[in-house]
């Protein structure tokens, strides 16, 4: 059973990602508003999952699915990277912190956009917590700015703060730069647990690119132990990394 459960999560993925893939060889060199393309590229996942759980009742074991799956992880993986690194040039070809902005707001949205429907099970949340201007240690504040969240419709827990237990952790872990994956919350003291509903198990990974400061938190959650995994954050790791080199992105 155990099995069965790894393999519908990684078809999920992999149709999802071979979507994006899909739709990025269509659109690439077209000119359209980036929200509109993130659009068009899950429209294109929805297709390519219908079609690989269709090819899939044709698989006869658990094993075989398990390559197939890992197989098309692998391929969608390298594949999906074409739209956000397309929209990365486009950052780093303006010459201005005017003209940057707004394509770094839509990165910041598609990113979490993508982490919320990619990573985990079907009520996986994904929020961006980036620190508020003016907060300084040892009080700062980690905020999800501009309602950035997506997922299922309960909001998650949008403020941490330096002075507080559950603060600090998340703080110390993103100066240091690194990753943190709780695969059960209730196995944590109760001041290290997020308030709000739903949290089960989560996975936060720094923003940040190579030779610059964290620019925030890619937070990743999900209802029930099990939904995710340590699998899992090398994805979130990829997504965070690829936002951290956008908003680097100074002259």
């Amino acid at each position: 059973m155990a099995a069965g459960l790894r393999v519908t999560r990684g078809t999920l993925a992999a149709g999802a990602l071979s979507g994006l893939a899909y739709v990025a060889q269509m659109v690439i060199g077209m000119h359209m508003p980036f929200w509109a393309f993130v659009l068009v590229t899950c429209a294109g996942a929805l297709a390519t999952l219908v079609a690989i759980f269709l090819a899939q009742r044709g698989i006869q074991t658990a094993e075989e699915a398990a390559l197939a799956a890992t197989k098309n992880q692998r391929k969608a993986m390298q594949d999906v990277l074409v739209p956000l690194v397309h929209h990365l040039g486009e950052i780093v070809s303006k010459s201005t912190k005017a003209e940057r902005a707004p394509l770094q707001q839509q990165m910041k949205q598609a990113i979490v956009t993508l982490a919320a429907q990619l990573i985990g099970s079907d009520d996986t949340r994904a929020c961006l917590l980036e620190p508020v201007p003016g907060s300084s240690a040892p009080k700062r504040e980690l905020k999800c700015l501009n309602g950035l969240w997506g997922g299922r419709s309960e909001a998650p827990m949008t403020v941490y703060r330096e002075d507080e237990p559950l603060g600090k952790e998340l703080f110390a872990m993103m100066d240091a730069r690194k990753d943190t994956f709780v695969p059960d919350v209730h196995r944590l003291p109760t001041a290290f647990r997020p308030v709000g509903e739903g949290y089960r198990t989560y996975i936060a990974v720094t923003v940040t690119a190579a030779g610059n400061d964290a620019s925030g938190v890619l937070y990743v959650d999900a209802m029930c132990p099990g939904d995710l995994s340590p699998e899992d954050v090398p994805l979130v790791a990829v997504l965070a990394r690829l936002l951290g080199a956008a908003l680097a992105v100074r002259r």
